[in-house]
């Protein structure tokens, strides 16, 4: 029987937790539909595959009403939660007291059944012309702190996120679901090792939807190229997504950064599964890249399969 991911995403309403799923599927044009969203009703459903197991996701509607809802039904609701995803807005500071109290609505819950339940909470509307407001920093830390010392044994991962950095948003996404398998280890093991054989700035696995697999980064990106490096993984993913909904022929792609740089998507297929690798390298390393990408793939390959054709 396939098996069954349930993620919940909660937090009050206008938080932006339709937004980040809107996002994730479009991943490119998406701006205007998100101006036009309108107030979730109660609980949107969002069903998508990852690896080999189909992930569903609970978006909660926030308004108050449908909190007071689920405090109330919260076997139906939380039931079968396998990793709970927490939306802030931080542009809301008002409301940081109300968000606090619905989030201890519900891992009071898990706490009263026992429950280890992963939780992933995220700063959201994080926008890039905030990054250095000291205000905006400073509730970062306060909810941070505040979470962390309320909740010592929980596993708890935070992040920031904006609908305006895509990579913010299938991080997010693709750290959630990468705790369910230990093979995402090795993969990870993996990815850091052909870094090096590669010399490259950064290695990445998506999958067909773009969610990532498993990702490496060079710990030395010059800053000049920084920019650059972050708008050529997004149009990976706006790439690969063509590949998927157009006739795209071609298996590989390789386009000129700047910088002396090189970015290249490969498509690789296991099964009746496609997955993308994403790689930003030297111009002087291209020739090197294509003597060992076959090695690489294999070896993709080989701890791939049994997550996806078991």
């Amino acid at each position: 029987m396939e098996d069954i991911i349930k993620v919940v995403i909660a937090g009050l309403d206008e938080a932006g937790k339709t937004s980040i799923l809107t996002a994730l599927d479009k991943k490119y044009d998406f701006h205007k539909d998100i101006t036009s969203l309108t107030p979730t009703i109660r609980v949107e459903y969002h069903a998508t595959e990852f690896l080999h197991n189909k992930t569903v996701f609970w978006d909660m509607g926030g308004q108050q009403k449908y909190r007071e809802l689920y405090e109330e039904r919260q076997d139906i609701y939380f039931s079968g939660t396998d990793l709970l995803l927490y939306v802030i807005d931080v542009q809301d500071r008002e409301r940081f007291e109300t968000s606090l109290a619905y989030l201890d609505m519900i891992l009071q819950n898990f706490l009263k059944q026992k429950l280890e339940i992963p939780l992933i909470i995220t700063f959201h509307k994080f926008d890039p012309g905030l990054k250095d407001v000291e205000t905006v920093i400073l509730d970062v830390n306060y909810l941070r702190e505040t979470i962390i010392e309320k909740y010592p044994n929980f596993k708890i991962l935070f992040q920031q996120t904006s609908i305006y950095d895509i990579i913010s948003i299938v991080q997010l996404i693709s750290y959630g679901l990468s705790i369910f398998d230990a093979k995402f280890f090795e993969l990870s093991e993996l990815l850091e090792r052909y870094l090096e054989e590669f010399n490259c700035k950064s290695l990445i696995i998506f999958d067909k939807n773009g969610i990532i697999i498993s990702e490496f980064y060079s710990s030395i990106i010059e800053p000049e190229i920084y920019i650059e490096f972050l708008e050529s993984i997004k149009e990976h993913l706006f790439l690969l997504k063509r590949m998927q909904e157009e006739s795209y022929e071609a298996q590989s792609n390789f386009s000129l950064m700047g910088n002396e740089l090189l970015s290249y998507l490969h498509k690789l297929e296991i099964g009746n599964h496609s997955f993308f690798t994403s790689v930003i390298i030297q111009e002087e390393y291209k020739d090197a890249l294509l003597d060992k990408f076959s090695d690489f793939l294999e070896d993709v390959r080989v701890i791939l399969e049994p997550l996806i054709l078991s």
